[in-house]
């Protein structure tokens, strides 16, 4: 940096006055832990300080006089942010902070978090940045990114896997859980719920009857009316849903929702009695989209209601069996022909 230039920074930024130094400036520039550089509204470089240096590669001999275009730093997907922060900075605007990658002189690659402010100096700008290396950062968070993928990936394997065990359980109800599954997702979206809920009650609509494979089979295919004692078995299957989730890793809250999905507002459900500020919201919607499914469909004992029938049945319990929030929110994506059941 020229004696020139230094003592404008200097004399800007208010260093003048307050019993600075040229030389102490000098040493907390060059010395300071973050990558700061000096650079004209083009984007040529004034300065640069040691771990500027460290930072791309380069010595300060190269990069004075040079702007990043002509020294190669940027990979070609980061040079329109570039060229982006460098127009900022020429309407003396500051930016940051901004990720961005840069390539070293020797290849290798880098992540640096930039800040720049633009200082006018006697009718030109000058921009300081400040650039700290964020790579570490960068590549803990990809790694978190990546364990989250997988951690995904095998949770929804697990959900399938489950889903298709109730299948081969209960075949006179394949299909039910997925469109159970679909609907709850759809009005939750149609709720504007966020979508971490949204997904918890996708996934508790997939796996909602795993209860049901405590159920002795000859109950679940049973043709007629059930009686009181065969009742008793399929009233257990949300509590035994619960007890087989609870304690899975990332199943906790989707454990909850599924213990509740047959309780009702008025406290007639089961299996506990619950009432409707008892009952978690995920659950409502995935009993309102469970019982729709259901009456819309052929049971071995009763045929289809469908659908027309299942939508005014549901208007009808509105606020005493079902939330009537919900409940609107369903007829609303049926009335307007934004859904319809997949076969």
């Amino acid at each position: 940096m020229s004696e020139e230039t230094l003592l404008m920074v200097r004399n800007e930024m208010g260093a003048a006055g307050r019993g600075g130094s040229d030389a102490l400036f000098r040493i907390l520039f060059e010395n300071a832990p973050d990558a700061y550089y000096l650079s004209d509204a083009r984007g040529r470089l004034i300065d640069g300080n040691i771990a500027a240096e460290a930072l791309v590669g380069y010595s300060k001999q190269e990069l004075i006089g040079r702007s990043f275009l002509e020294l190669d730093i940027l990979p070609k997907g980061q040079l329109s942010k570039a060229i982006g922060l460098l127009a900022k900075s020429a309407l003396r605007k500051p930016t940051g902070p901004d990720e961005i990658q840069l390539k070293r002189k020797d290849g290798t690659r880098v992540y640096a978090e930039i800040r720049t402010f633009p200082i006018v100096i006697r009718g030109r700008t000058v921009v300081l940045g400040i650039a700290r290396d964020v790579t570490e950062r960068r590549r803990a968070f990809e790694l978190l990114e990546e364990t989250r993928d997988n951690m995904r990936r095998s949770r929804d394997a697990l959900v399938e896997a489950l889903s298709r065990t109730i299948e081969v359980k209960d075949p006179t109800t394949a299909g039910h859980q997925r469109r159970v599954a679909d609907l709850a997702g759809a009005i939750a979206g149609e709720m504007n719920m966020p979508p971490d809920r949204v997904e918890a009650i996708r996934i508790a609509g997939m796996i909602h009857d795993i209860g049901k494979i405590a159920v002795p089979a000859e109950i679940l295919n049973k043709p007629g009316l059930l009686d009181e004692e065969e009742m008793q078995f399929i009233r257990e299957h949300p509590k035994t849903g619960f007890e087989i989730l609870q304690n899975l890793d990332g199943f906790e809250t989707i454990a909850r929702i599924i213990h509740q999905h047959h309780e009702r507002i008025d406290g007639s459900g089961y299996p506990r009695g619950l009432t409707g500020p008892e009952i978690l919201p995920e659950t409502k919607v995935l009993s309102v989209a469970e019982a729709m499914e259901a009456m819309s469909s052929h049971r071995p004992y009763r045929p289809a209601l469908g659908v027309e029938n299942a939508m005014e049945e549901l208007g009808r319990t509105k606020g005493t069996l079902y939330d009537s929030d919900v409940v609107e929110a369903c007829l609303r994506l049926f009335a307007r022909e934004k859904y319809a059941f997949k076969p």
